[in-house]
């Protein structure tokens, strides 16, 4: 039986393409911008993703923003 700290949530479909084009894009540090509901527009480069999150690093300096996945409505490489 595990632990409440051994569960872990829904894992990321690594066969899906969009998953796929996301790590491609974190790999290799290509620049995005994403939209998001309410018109919101950032731009940056994405860190991590995971089931429910987007990391987006906009600036070095500045901490990771984390963007709910359910919430983007638009995210475009710009390199």
């Amino acid at each position: 039986m595990q632990s409440h700290f051994e569960q872990r949530g829904p894992r990321l479909d690594t066969t899906s393409p969009s998953v796929r084009h996301l790590q491609e894009l974190i790999r290799h540090s290509t620049q995005v911008s994403i939209a998001m509901e309410g018109g919101e527009q950032l731009r940056g480069t994405l860190r991590w993703q995971d089931a429910d999150f987007l990391a987006l690093q906009q600036q070095s300096e500045l901490p990771l923003v984390l963007l709910n996945r359910s919430k983007v409505v638009l995210l475009r490489a710009l390199g």
